[in-house]
């Protein structure tokens, strides 16, 4: 599901919280990742983490830089407004 992977690149980024369980084990439980949660420092950490896990694991098989990722990504979202 959606939910699924977003949590899982945000916790691969670094943002998360880990919560100790009663049988001692952590979990790694992601941060929201809403704007109004962050200030922009944070965000922008998180942004580049998160595009260095995307690109890592799925867009450096389709794309040759990650500059060329954002570029189709900023392209796909001018369709959206």
């Amino acid at each position: 599901s959606f939910d699924a992977y977003r949590a899982w690149v945000t916790v691969e980024a670094g943002h998360y919280d880990a919560i100790q369980l009663p049988d001692g084990t952590l979990r790694k439980h992601p941060r929201s990742i809403a704007f109004s949660s962050m200030d922009e420092v944070e965000f922008q950490q998180l942004y580049k983490s998160a595009l260095d896990v995307l690109w890592r694991w799925i867009l450096s098989r389709t794309f040759r830089t990650q500059r060329e990722a954002e570029n189709a990504a900023a392209q796909l979202m001018s369709f959206a407004g």
